[in-house]
């Protein structure tokens, strides 16, 4: 049986199957490369879970509607700045601000992209409001970006360079990101 992504109808994923794994420090094996649901698994096995990244239109409400539905009482809100790489080419997160929430011991990030070219801006302007990205920490982001590239995901965007990479968001097919967070690292600055 197979499903469709709703993000990428192009991607089918064959369920009932289960992926090879792999540690988040290994590479996969040489000459394989994995898709959709394979891809998403090798690349989070091993990485502690930190955060869900929401994309949404208007922060300030959103912050109100979440606090009601999840039931986050207290926000981080800050501006995001600074250089970022996605896809090869240099842009900007001036614009975009974030709200960071406690759901239980993990997070919630809101981010409400500027009017910049970036990762979430695209997103929200294809797909609209919600969840967009799964993000967790790992312990050299340069190493984990290696090691996901060679199971097949593809970078999508790297802060604040790809020789200095703090944080990422990878593209595995699966239709949500995987956001890599350097552990010890100030997020999401």
């Amino acid at each position: 049986m197979t499903t469709e992504s709703i993000f990428h109808p192009q991607v089918r994923v064959q369920t009932g199957v289960a992926p090879a794994r792999h540690g988040a420090g290994d590479c996969a094996p040489a000459g394989s490369r994995f898709t959709g649901i394979g891809a998403v698994e090798s690349l989070l096995a091993g990485l502690t879970f930190h955060h869900f990244g929401i994309v949404v239109t208007d922060l300030d409400l959103a912050r109100e509607l979440y606090t009601v539905s999840l039931g986050i009482d207290s926000w981080r809100t800050l501006a995001l700045s600074g250089p970022a790489v996605r896809r090869g080419r240099p842009v900007a997160l001036d614009g975009t601000r974030v709200a960071i929430g406690r759901l239980g011991t993990s997070l919630v990030e809101l981010v409400e992209p500027g009017c910049q070219p970036g990762t979430a801006r695209e997103i929200l302007d294809r797909r609209g409001e919600g969840l967009f990205a799964i993000g967790y920490v790992v312990d050299d982001v340069a190493a984990q970006l290696r090691a996901s590239v060679a199971a097949g995901a593809t970078v999508e965007q790297v802060r604040p360079d790809a020789g200095h990479p703090v944080g990422a968001y990878l593209d595995a097919g699966s239709g949500l990101l995987v956001d890599l967070v350097q552990s010890g690292a100030s997020w999401p600055d």
